[in-house]
């Protein structure tokens, strides 16, 4: 059946041909130099086809058959030739008086066409084979070895027609030589095998060609591209590619060379990013070499196509330092600058393009180049003989073309075929080589075992064949250097060995296979780091410097009416404050990475408490100077501040602790990176991607941004009660003003800072330069604003530890307040009692004793919506206690603490009885109990809380009201009602002392304090008037008094009265 196919194929191939060979003319053959290098020994018998209309090539990769350019195919003759048709084939012969009998070989060689150009240093390299085979007389003794060739085009159409020609003549053919291209010798072997004709190869290197079940009679001298491929792949892991791109010409020599290479590469885990193919055009699949990054790229293909390919990559940039190519062997000398209508590049931008290409190829000459060959010659003689033919060719014809690997392979297997033919007359015992037929399968199967079993030193190194027909030789890696390729190394298939000697990559080494990635740590100049250490270094030494004066002069009024020991803890957050600066900017390239998560929490921590210590400090002295101002307290004589500034205090501390906590245990930090931009470098094939080290870890992230709006809120509202105590001054708290200005200064630098530090967090240099530079300012202003004017007020008298003349508060107060003054801050007094007093009643109305509710929580915001700020019950028992006297059943009852026990008036009050069945239970639950105090009574509160409000209207009525609260507290109302109206009286007498004194009502008079601030009560003291410039000195800070409604002296009036009766 095999043999069927091959008969098909061969007579197809026939057809073809003839169908083309049309209207052919004879005329004189011209004489091919190289055809015969001895003029008078008659070696070979040139065979040509007549001129034709126009070539036929077969297309392995389509179907059909493809027409070219008519072209001559040259003729070639000897001398003393007699001209002679066979079948359309001229035969030029010769007739010598050589007593031996001829063994015609038959040769194919390209001499002409685009795509091969070995042809002519082939045959020039067979014919000098020839001659020395000729000449040893131990080589085929009585026989003399010739040759008839003809040229195949490297056209496999042409070539079978030529095979047809031969074996339909006259002469028998032993064996076969050639041919040169892979497509004609596939061809063409399927066909000689049919005749049992052996064929060797000196330059066919398709791995199709092994499959020995098809081309059963093929060996070939020169390597196939199989072991191309294994030189590649050994090139490939020198130099530690692992993404390479394949580009070929659609021809089955290259299709079958690149499928055995894409399997190489797959099994050697190498990635073919791409694997492109091309009829004509190879523009799109070049720019698919670029689109998909292929930097390493092997291609196959022929000269003509491999300028076109060139052309386009040229234009693409597909070409320069960072990429690699790879090319067949074989190509003549400067082919990129051959003339081609078809490439628009000039020879300038081909050579740009191909530049330092590298190709691979048979060795041309054997390493040993001293050793003696089969034909007597070492390697060196042969190299100078070849030469002289190839100089003299050169000289008497144009068109030859030098291929040093295709003569010295062309060579051998000339010797080949002489030396299986000779070995076999010692195996033909029944017969002689000049009984071989085109059926004699004994002798063929005769001359495959001596093939195969065949080994000789060639010029072209060891000789022998593998079990399919190919050789193990040497292969050469060459590159383009200048204008011509040279040897750059060599690969041994039998040694899986490859040596690279003086390769030159154009970029200095070799291209990257892809481009490479580098990923660069942003980090931060150790500079910064010295500069930042030695700046917190100056500022921790300020912070002791003045912890030390702080503590010396901490009698001295300038420290001691300014919270010193709060003072101190502001010190100690500054110093932490401080160390933070530095602790932020190292980074895992100055601490090293196993301590750049420890590092992370001690910034972390010192920032968040100094920041809690130093601020915390500021607000809990503006927050308490402003709660002082919305509560209506003398100033001259608050309370003390320490408790209070203590529990603000906290608040910072316990959140911020609680969070780092929080954050340290449960979310523990951890070095991560984030790639934060990328820059490309063309010319180091390279992508810089820019990293930055943060410590965080999964849902860290809202730790942070917690922190930020705690302590962003606490900045605001610092920021708004600092404008509110603006024009403050409390003696107990002298440096109020100073706090401020430091507060604006905090929350400004602050208020920059934040949104910086995420701005800039992708460049760690400029963020720790910028964040550690405002930082670093706000610690040291902070510190100049709050101490500076305190050491400024001692500059005279700094050998003074203690004050000379100190006075305390009450003293200062009693020297430095006129009695006005003081009669006012009563009138005030009274006032802040007879509301709260007041607010207990309206209390007790709505919810009964145990309902009260105690103010709206920390801020004192909630003064302004009706809170009481935290005041708690147990004030209304000291008022009544005071004004009342300690035993008072309205005082015991209100200092009793058990708020879970619903205890009521009628079993706390000594003077009232127990409820019997007559009374009745209020709306809220608590039995009412008779008295004798009538409704005219209950309304003397009113009128003597009026009578405070109003003194000149009222201030007849003084002694009367104050009889009636007398009467009441006779009368066993006691309690509350009898409390209030006794402070009503209180109240309404400091009034009108104060009226008598001033000489005038208070409703129209403008005040002022001794700090020259002023305010005019109208209404009530609904409506506030800044201070002028020559006020009298008021009599309080806090002029806004209470107005009394109808319907709330209604409602207490109410309570009094279901209380009393």
């Amino acid at each position: 059946m095999m043999r069927l196919s091959a008969l098909m194929l061969f007579l197809v191939g026939c057809s073809a041909v003839n169908a083309q060979v049309t209207n052919s003319t004879q005329g004189p053959m011209p004489t091919t130099p190289w055809a015969s290098t001895n003029p008078g020994v008659i070696t070979t018998v040139a065979v040509s086809l007549p001129h034709t209309g126009g070539g036929v090539t077969t297309d392995t990769m389509t179907s059909g058959v493809q027409f070219m350019t008519p072209q001559s195919l040259p003729t070639t003759a000897t001398t003393q030739v007699t001209n002679s048709t066979q079948g359309g084939t001229t035969i030029g012969t010769s007739v010598t008086a050589d007593p031996r009998y001829p063994l015609y070989i038959m040769g194919f060689f390209p001499i002409t066409g685009d795509s091969f150009h070995r042809g002519s240093s082939a045959l020039l390299a067979a014919n000098l084979a020839l001659e020395h085979i000729n000449e040893q007389a131990d080589i085929l003794p009585g026989y003399k070895l010739a040759m008839k060739w003809n040229d195949s085009n490297c056209n496999a159409g042409i070539a079978t027609q030529g095979l047809f020609e031969h074996i339909n003549s006259d002469t028998r053919y032993h064996m076969l030589l050639g041919a040169g291209c892979s497509s004609v010798a596939q061809t063409i072997s399927l066909a000689a095998d049919l005749w049992n004709i052996i064929q060797v190869s000196y330059s066919a290197s398709s791995p199709a060609l092994s499959v020995r079940n098809q081309y059963k009679s093929f060996f070939r001298t020169n390597a196939a591209d199989s072991q191309y491929n294994f030189a590649r792949l050994a090139m490939i892991k020198k130099f530690n590619w692992t993404r390479v791109a394949t580009l070929h010409e659609n021809q089955e020599v290259f299709s079958t060379s690149i499928n055995d290479f894409s399997s190489a590469l797959a099994n050697s885990n190498i990635d073919l990013i791409t694997s492109e193919s091309f009829t004509t055009s190879p523009k799109e699949q070049v720019l698919n070499l670029k689109n998909k990054e292929a930097w390493i790229i092997f291609g196959n293909f022929y000269e003509k196509m491999a300028r076109r390919v060139f052309c386009e990559a040229y234009e693409i940039g597909l070409y320069g330092k960072n990429y690699a190519w790879f090319l067949p062997g074989g190509y003549k000398s400067k082919w990129w600058a051959e003339p081609d209508p078809d490439v628009p590049c000039t020879k300038e931008q081909m050579y740009e393009a191909v530049k330092g290409y590298i190709s691979t190829e048979n060795i041309p000459l054997s390493k040993e180049k001293d050793k003696v060959t089969i034909s007597g010659l070492t390697p060196t003689q042969y190299e100078t003989t070849v030469n002289e033919r190839f100089e003299r060719a050169k000289n008497t014809s144009s068109d030859f073309i030098e291929n040093k690997a295709a003569a010295s392979y062309a060579y051998d297997a000339t010797w080949t075929i002489a030396l299986a033919l000779n070995k076999s007359l010692v195996n033909l015992t029944t017969k002689n080589l000049e009984d071989f037929d085109y059926e004699d399968t004994e002798t063929r199967d005769l001359l495959m075992e001596v093939l195969y079993s065949l080994q000789f030193d060639g010029v072209s190194g060891k000789v022998s064949f593998t079990e399919v027909g190919n050789r193990e030789g040497l292969i050469e890696i060459r590159q383009l250097k200048g204008q011509e390729e040279e040897a750059v190394g060599y690969y041994s298939p039998q040694e899986e060995n490859l040596n690279i000697t003086n390769i030159e990559w154009p970029g200095g080494k070799a291209p990257k296979d892809a481009t490479t990635v580098e990923n660069i740590t942003q980090t931060i100049s150790p500079v910064y780091i010295y500069v930042a250490s030695g700046l917190s270094g100056v500022g921790v030494i300020f912070v002791v410097v003045l912890s030390i004066l702080m503590f010396i002069y901490r009698q001295r009024s300038a420290f001691r009416r300014a919270m010193p020991g709060y003072l101190g803890l502001m010190l100690f957050g500054c110093a932490l404050l401080y160390c933070s600066v530095v602790l932020l900017g190292m980074d895992s390239s100055f601490v090293g990475d196993e301590y750049f998560t420890v590092t992370c929490k001690l910034c972390s921590v010192t920032l968040t408490i100094g920041f809690a210590c130093a601020y915390g400090v500021l607000f809990a002295k503006i927050y308490r100077a402003h709660k002082l101002l919305v509560m209506k307290t003398n100033l001259w004589k608050p309370d003390p501040h320490g408790g209070h500034m203590a529990r603000t205090l906290m608040i910072f501390l316990v959140v911020d602790v609680v969070a780092l906590v929080v954050w340290i245990v449960v979310f523990p930090m951890e070095s991560s990176v984030v790639t934060v931009g990328s820059r490309d470098n063309f010319e180091e094939n390279t992508l810089y991607n820019d990293i930055v080290e943060f410590c965080n870890k999964d849902n860290s992230i809202y730790f942070i941004v917690g922190l930020f709006v705690f302590h962003g809120l606490a900045l605001l509202l610092g920021a708004f009660l600092a404008y509110e105590t603006r024009e403050l001054k409390i003696l107990s708290l002298n440096d109020i003003f100073s706090t401020g200005i430091a507060v604006y200064c905090v929350v400004t630098l602050s208020v920059v800072s934040a949104p910086l530090s995420f701005i800039l967090s992708n460049t760690p240099e400029i963020s720790f330069a910028v964040i550690g530079t405002l930082t670093w300012c706000a610690i040291t202003l902070l510190l100049i604003i709050v101490f500076i004017p305190k050491l400024m007020s001692l500059r005279h008298t700094f050998s003074e530890k203690k004050d000379m003349n100190y006075r305390t508060d009450d003293e200062i107060y009693e020297d430095e307040v006129d009695e006005e003054t003081k009669l006012r801050h009563k009138i005030d007094e009274v006032d802040r009692q007879i509301d709260i007093v007041k607010t207990e009643i309206n209390r007790r109305t709505n919810y009964g004793r145990q309902g009260t509710k105690q103010g709206c929580g920390l801020w004192c915001l909630g003064y302004f919506i009706g809170c009481n700020c935290g005041q708690k019950s147990s004030e209304v028992a000291e008022i009544i206690a005071a004004v009342g006297g300690e035993d008072s059943t309205e005082s015991r009852t209100l200092a009793y603490d058990n708020k879970g026990l619903q205890v009521s008036d009628w079993n706390l009050d000594e003077g009232a009885h127990a409820p019997s069945n007559n009374d009745v239970p209020t709306g809220n639950g608590i039995p009412t109990v008779s008295t004798e105090v009538d409704d005219a009574d209950t309304s003397d509160i009113t009128v003597a809380v009026e009578a405070y409000h109003e003194p000149p209207k009222y201030s007849t009525a003084i002694a009367q009201k104050t009889a009636v609260a007398e009467k009441a507290t006779a009368a066993g109302g006691g309690g509350l009602a009898a409390g209030v109206a006794a402070v009503a009286g209180v109240a309404a007498g400091v009034a009108s002392q104060a009226a008598r004194k001033a000489g005038e009502t208070l409703q129209d008079e403008e005040i002022k304090d001794d700090n020259h601030e002023a305010y005019r009560y109208e209404d009530g003291g609904k409506d506030q008037q800044e201070p002028k410039e020559n006020d009298s000195p008021p009599i309080s800070m806090q002029g806004n008094h209470t107005q009394i409604d109808e319907n709330g002296i209604d409602q207490d009036a109410d309570y009094i009265e279901s209380t009393m009766m």
